[in-house]
């Protein structure tokens, strides 16, 4: 089953190969058939995601030196300390 989001908020209702397909409350078509999913991919529909950001998103931003906080201001949220660069992998 895949999960699709379209475009645009203003598209109510797609038919692809005579079914009519309709998203729920939260703007989500949810598609069974694979033919029906590729289709509405090329006319622009793509996958939902439930994260809001990427797994590698997770490394990126600033880690606070006074109490390891993560964040991503250069100015810790917790207290307050300015930091310098953002840490990469391997410091």
């Amino acid at each position: 089953m895949a999960r699709l989001v379209a475009s645009d908020k203003g598209v109510r209702e797609t038919e692809v190969n005579g079914r009519l397909y309709k998203p729920d409350r939260g703007g989500i078509y949810n598609i069974e058939s694979a033919s029906a999913a590729r289709a509405m991919k090329a006319e622009g529909f793509f996958e939902a995601t439930l994260t809001p950001y990427s797994q590698g998103d997770v490394t990126k931003g600033f880690t606070c030196v006074e109490c390891g906080f993560g964040s991503w201001f250069r100015k810790c949220s917790r207290c307050g300390h300015t930091n310098g660069e953002p840490q990469r992998d391997g410091e």
